[in-house]
């Protein structure tokens, strides 16, 4: 008995050592594991976030002169930034496209490298911090002269130049079109357009018009033939046309355009190189009876003047038409400024719960101080920039295009005596040939700016956006 008894015992604190022996090596495989995590998360953020410090690298002491790393380590915080880049893939829910006219490559190196006070700091634009950049074909470089319209349709429908001019003198063809502004409102975005120019120009008759030239503005150049085909020029279909209609803000000028009866001042006379409209017509008042007569009630607000715009509350309208000039709103100097005109614009645009497309265009003129637009448009855009999951384009581009007046423009000419310019100078040739165009630059921020890279189309705007905004245009096949 005493032997039984004893043999229990041994085996009970043997039982007891093994069970505390399992919990002490179950700890320290525990802990090492837990180690082992937490080394792998560090190398891992190290690997996402970090750049290894140069300095520490004895071969990059050895093999690279002090000048070289001192610049090399300068650039280290710049390296960092870029392998930090993301973006996200989930669908935009606001987009802003800033389109600047006149503008290229060459333009944009002379106003960021502009010495101004004797500085030698280089200007540094919004859009230098986007993380992505492509580059669109430009088909009026060094071509003949396109006509505005086709290039704008290109951008905003995906319609190459060439399918264009098959459509341009088919009304019914021309209706079947689809711009991705009209794309946003049958996808339930609300839209705006805001220009400096004419709300009737090139870039507006893509957007909400199917026209088949830059001249049909308004009904005083229309052709009697295409009237009778039940042609319709840019200008009424703002205020008929299913996209201009359901437009909720379009700012710019282009008053004459629109009504018969226009006030002239000393600061916004007529333009008499442009269209104007027949006896009779008023679009203005057309547009505010149209408005009136939507159900359920609409607010909505037309303007002709900066005071008017300035004193209104946007934030309650549901459509805003502002005709701010008789001609181009650049050439009135008592226009509103940019800043209060798309401060109101996204005021009726932001609404809870719905998306928004507003397309900017600003154009530079050859006349204008192209350095003092941009840095204007840089000021505007970095109080508008930031907003939460918004894509955010600028488009910079310069084309050799047809004149929309009666007038040749320099640009055509410089083209239609290129030949002849070989009998120049070398420098007269130089100079002659830096007011050519080049490819435009499309500067990408925000939600699926990744789409945005290399070298493209100008039909790809068009198509990128569709598919950014989440559109049905492809169907299955994305």
């Amino acid at each position: 008995m005493a032997t039984s008894r004893r043999w229990k015992q041994f085996c009970f604190q043997l039982r007891l050592k093994s069970t505390q022996l399992f919990i002490v090596a179950g700890s320290v495989l525990l802990a090492l594991f837990i180690s082992l995590i937490c080394i792998g998360i560090t190398i891992r953020y190290e690997v996402e976030h970090e750049v290894v410090n140069l300095s520490d690298v004895d071969y990059w002491k050895d093999q690279v002169s002090p000048e070289q790393k001192l610049w090399y380590d300068k650039g280290i915080e710049e390296l960092q930034q870029a392998m930090r880049v993301y973006s996200k893939q989930s669908q935009p829910k606001n987009v802003l496209v800033l389109l600047v006219n006149g503008i290229d490559s060459r333009a944009l190196a002379a106003a960021r490298f502009h010495q101004e006070n004797n500085t030698k700091d280089h200007t540094q634009f919004i859009w230098d911090q986007f993380p992505h950049l492509a580059r669109i074909k430009n088909s009026c470089s060094f071509d003949s002269p396109c006509d505005m319209s086709r290039v704008s349709r290109a951008f905003w429908s995906g319609i190459p130049l060439k399918a264009t001019q098959s459509l341009s003198r088919n009304c019914s063809r021309l209706d079947q079109l689809h711009s991705v502004l009209r794309q946003a409102q049958l996808a339930g975005l609300r839209t705006g357009f805001v220009t400096n120019q004419r709300i009737t120009g090139a870039t507006g008759a893509a957007l909400y018009a199917n026209v088949a030239e830059t001249s049909w503005e308004c009904d005083g150049l229309m052709p009697l033939g295409n009237l009778e085909a039940g042609c319709e020029d840019v200008a009424q279909q703002l205020v008929t046309g299913a996209t201009g209609q359901a437009l909720n803000v379009v700012l710019g000028g282009g008053r004459q355009l629109l009504t018969a009866k226009v006030p002239t001042y000393t600061w916004d006379p007529l333009d008499e190189l442009l269209c104007r409209a027949r006896t009779g017509r008023n679009l203005l008042r057309d547009w505010r009876n149209q408005k009136s007569k939507l159900k359920p009630r609409q607010r909505f607000e037309l303007v002709q003047h900066a005071k008017e715009l300035s004193s209104i509350n946007a934030t309650s309208l549901d459509y805003l038409l502002g005709v701010l000039s008789n001609g181009d709103l650049s050439g009135n100097p008592q226009a509103p400024t940019l800043q209060l005109m798309l401060n109101k614009t996204l005021e009726v645009l932001k609404r809870p719960g719905l998306g928004h497309l507003l397309i900017w265009e600003h154009f530079v003129k050859s006349e204008m101080n192209a350095i003092r637009e941009l840095k204007l448009l840089n000021a505007t855009l970095a109080n508008l920039w930031g907003q939460k999951d918004a894509l955010t384009l600028v488009l910079l581009t310069k084309g050799n295009y047809l004149s929309p007046s009666r007038d040749v423009s320099g640009e055509t000419e410089t083209i239609s005596t290129l030949d002849e310019s070989f009998q120049e100078s070398g420098l007269q040739l130089q100079l002659r040939m830096q007011q050519m165009s080049s490819e435009s630059l499309l500067f990408a921020q925000g939600p699926k700016s990744l789409l945005f890279y290399g070298v493209h189309e100008e039909t790809y705007l068009a198509q990128a956006l569709s598919y950014a905004l989440g559109i049905n245009a492809f169907g299955n096949q994305l």
